[in-house]
This record gives structure tokens, C-alpha cells and sequence, in this order.
């Protein structure tokens, strides 16, 4: 793998935007709600992926991770190259620049690892759409990216999505939220694929009924007027020279407040 001397800007796949059709991954995400791209990045470099994120999952587990059967590592740009390289992705780029803008900034990086156990999480939108009024604007403003770095299957926690959700403009009903939607389907894969998807489409997380944990990276990425999730202009300084793609994805560009002075 050839690189540069800047962080994020490593040379491996960047021949994906020319093997894939981003018109068609669009129209497919507009059409259904979401999309899944197999072979984004080999089973070589999803299993090294995972293999990182094992030692920081070791590292940062708590009781509580046990007791829910699930853990998130946060702020995960900066605890290893890889995560860096992956979120300024050339295919993952070229579809969020196509469907939000060449603007668009990255809201939050982390990962989710469900272990054997782990039960459920009910219907619901992706940021920002759990907090804006009903009924949603038309326009698209984000969307979820998940990176593979195992096999997804119906038995280990394959997420549940509901194909068309995003048209309907507003969140699953409280009463629906904890029940299993007939038409709705169950995201399975091949490590190394990704699924994008409108941040407006229904989804859930599902039991992980067999032996071993699953894991997956989740990419939000939005327009640059709203506040992202996670602080990430502030992980900036614990990178290495960041290339001008990683310090725009992580929000150096993004306006920031300032105190308006009395001219007069």
C-alpha cells in the first residue's frame, strides 16, 4: 500500500469510484432508502480493521458494556490510521458529496459491536431526524454509512430496515417502535461491504444469538449548517497532518460562532 505524507490521504482503492456507479448507489438510497455495496474494501483490510478495534474494545470496556452486550468506541478518527482512511474513503466521498453536497462534513465516527447476548434496539431514524418537526423536509441533509468488518447474518445482529421509510416524513410511531415491521428486511453481507442510507429511513438494531460478536463502523455524514453529534473539528490536534479532505470532513471549514462587536 503506497501512501503520502498526509493523514487520510493513503492511495489503496482509489479505483473504487471508477468500479462502482455513485449515480446508481444515489438513485437506489433515493428509490429504497438505502444501499448495499459489496467489496468496498477486501476481507484482507476489514479483518485488520477489526483486529484494531478488538484492542481498543479490550481497552475500553466496562461493566456496563457487559451488561448491555454492546459497546461504541467513540473519537475513533484518532486512535488509529485505518479509521482515518476509511472515513475519507474516495467511494464514500463521492456518494455523500453527490447526495448532500461538496461541502458535507462528517457528524459522527465511531463503532458498534454487538456480542452474543445482545438483544435489541427499536425503530428509528438516523441524526438529525430524531429531533426535527415533523413533517421532514424533502430535501436530503444526511446519511449512514456502515462499514462491514464481519460477516453480517440474520443470527448475529443484521440491521432491520424498512425499505421507502424515508418517504413518509416522519418517526416510527411510539407503538410500533419494539415490533417487527412485516415489510420490513434484514441487512446481511459480506465483511468489506457497506451500506449507505438516508438518515430519514426507519431501522433497528437486531438480537446477536450466536457465539461471537459482530462489529461494524458507522460513518454519519451531513450538511455543514447543523451541529454535528460528535465534537469532531476538536479531534483535529491528535492528528498527524491531516490532509484538506480530513480537516474538512471533521469540520475545520464549518462556520464558527463568534461575538458580534458594536460598530457604533
Amino acid at each position: 500500500m503506497s501512501t503520502n505524507s498526509n493523514t487520510g490521504e493513503k492511495l489503496v482503492d482509489k479505483g473504487s469510484v471508477a468500479r462502482h456507479d455513485v449515480s446508481a448507489i444515489i438513485a437506489e438510497m433515493d428509490e429504497r432508502g438505502y444501499c448495499v455495496i459489496p467489496g468496498v474494501i477486501s476481507p484482507e483490510k476489514a479483518d485488520e480493521a477489526r483486529t484494531v478495534l478488538e484492542g481498543l474494545l479490550a481497552e475500553e470496556a466496562t461493566e456496563g458494556t457487559w451488561r448491555a452486550r454492546t459497546q461504541r468506541v467513540a473519537r475513533i478518527a484518532v486512535k488509529d490510521p485505518i479509521f482515518v482512511e476509511l472515513m475519507a474513503h474516495p467511494l464514500i466521498v463521492s456518494i455523500w458529496r453527490a447526495y448532500l453536497d461538496e461541502d458535507m462534513i462528517c457528524s459522527t465516527w465511531t463503532s458498534n459491536t454487538a456480542y452474543p447476548g445482545f438483544s435489541r434496539y427499536g425503530w428509528h431514524p438516523d441524526f438529525p431526524f430524531q429531533f426535527v418537526n415533523q413533517p421532514w423536509p424533502t430535501d436530503n441533509v444526511s446519511g449512514q454509512t456502515m462499514w462491514l468488518l464481519d460477516d453480517l447474518t440474520e443470527e448475529n445482529g443484521g440491521t432491520g430496515i424498512l425499505p421507502y421509510s424515508h418517504l413518509k416524513g416522519h418517526r416510527p410511531p411510539e407503538e410500533i417502535r419494539q415490533e417487527w415491521i412485516e415489510e420490513a428486511e434484514i441487512l446481511t453481507g459480506e465483511r468489506g461491504s457497506v451500506m449507505v442510507m438516508s438518515g430519514k429511513t426507519w431501522h433497528s438494531a437486531r438480537p446477536n444469538v450466536t457465539d461471537k460478536p459482530r462489529s461494524v463502523l458507522l460513518g454519519m455524514y451531513c450538511r455543514p449548517f447543523y451541529i454535528t453529534q460528535e465534537d469532531m473539528r476538536a479531534q483535529l490536534a491528535d492528528l498527524e497532518n491531516p490532509s484538506e479532505l480530513v480537516q474538512q470532513l471533521m469540520g475545520a471549514n464549518q462556520h464558527q460562532p463568534g461575538v458580534v462587536a458594536n460598530r457604533y
